[in-house]
């Protein structure tokens, strides 16, 4: 095993309220913490594909205040220290910064950290295994590695990254590209120059907390005033700036290279997302229907002349919903929020 292995940590994002998977994701049971596969919660499966890679003692959860003893239940035998809590969400670069800064503390700014969100499918454990292996020998000369993957489609949800020059067992990231139009997509999925970002990371814990540091400043000060402790204080962390990783941090460094995934992906990120993941529960009947997804356990779902409609029942709701519509679905629950609360 080579020192980078041995100072491996993963560090998996578990925040989030999952909102366009309501009303089976609530504020108190959201998606990555429910079994939509039948194979064990979006949480347990990303550690169990991480658990080849690092002990238990070097996985680090970082997660909302409250979901402590949630965490610890789904991952059996997780040190309740590795479970960083966040009093109150914001966004990426605050959570990664900070569990950059406890993993410097715990084993030196040359310890190498893979960011893993908690809410992906990924049904091919040796090749996610192998791709992040792949990844570590980049982030010791200093990169900050992303893995990219291949479109199959032309999705306008997702960012991209542009391809660039070929550095020898990976390629230098030409530059980030936001949610494009479907033109764009489909010039991109045509051209094979561009990959999903994935929003995977290896890096070491020093290099991205220095660019942090540079870009942002704010940030990076804010962090260093957390001191010790799996629950920093509200005030000090709601007072920290809110901004992605992608934008404060990746769009604007030196030397962002790309691992190619080489296991398939789907984020199922909406509930159009989950039918391809295969995501079902409960018996329905199609009758002249196709690509519906249906979620209404214990109960028979007919379906007469639908497409790309989503049907799900869950705590006294029925939500139907036309895929077109899934990107709507927050603020359905923002204005549940105000005007129904007990239903979110």
């Amino acid at each position: 095993m080579n020192m980078a292995r041995q100072d491996l940590y993963a560090v998996i994002l578990a925040g989030g309220r999952g909102t366009r998977f309501w009303p089976v994701s609530r504020r108190d049971s959201p998606k990555q913490f429910l079994d939509l596969l039948g194979r064990g919660s979006l949480l347990s499966m990303t550690a169990g594909r991480v658990l080849p890679l690092v002990p238990l003692e070097r996985i680090l959860v970082v997660t909302g205040a409250g979901f402590a003893d949630t965490v610890l239940e789904q991952i059996p035998g997780l040190p309740p220290g590795n479970v960083l809590l966040e009093p109150v969400g914001r966004n990426t670069s605050a959570c990664i910064g900070w569990a950059a800064m406890e993993i410097r503390r715990r084993s030196g700014p040359e310890a190498l950290m893979a960011v893993l969100p908690s809410d992906h499918v990924i049904p091919d454990d040796a090749g996610f295994a192998a791709s992040i292996r792949a990844a570590l020998a980049p982030a010791s000369d200093g990169w900050l590695v992303t893995i990219g993957v291949r479109p199959d489609r032309p999705a306008t949800g997702y960012g991209y990254l542009e391809c660039g020059e070929d550095m020898g067992g990976f390629h230098r990231v030409e530059r980030f590209v936001e949610k494009p139009s479907l033109k764009r997509a489909e010039e991109f999925l045509a051209g094979g120059r561009h990959y999903w970002n994935a929003g995977m990371f290896v890096w070491g814990a020093g290099r991205i907390l220095s660019e942090i540091g540079g870009h942002l400043p704010d940030l990076y000060s804010g962090l260093s005033e957390l001191g010790e402790g799996a629950a920093p204080p509200m005030s000090r962390y709601a007072a920290l700036p809110s901004v992605s990783i992608d934008y404060g941090v990746m769009e604007k460094a030196e030397r962002v290279a790309m691992i190619a995934a080489s296991f398939p992906w789907d984020d199922v990120g909406d509930w159009p997302a989950a039918r391809r993941a295969g995501v079902s529960r409960g018996e329905a009947i199609m009758a002249g229907s196709s690509d519906c997804t249906v979620w209404t356990p214990g109960r028979l779902a007919v379906l007469v002349g639908l497409s790309g409609v989503s049907v799900v029942e869950s705590d006294g709701v029925i939500l139907v919903m036309a895929d077109g519509a899934a990107q709507d679905l927050k603020d359905v629950v923002t204005r549940l929020e105000r005007e129904r609360p007990e239903l979110v």
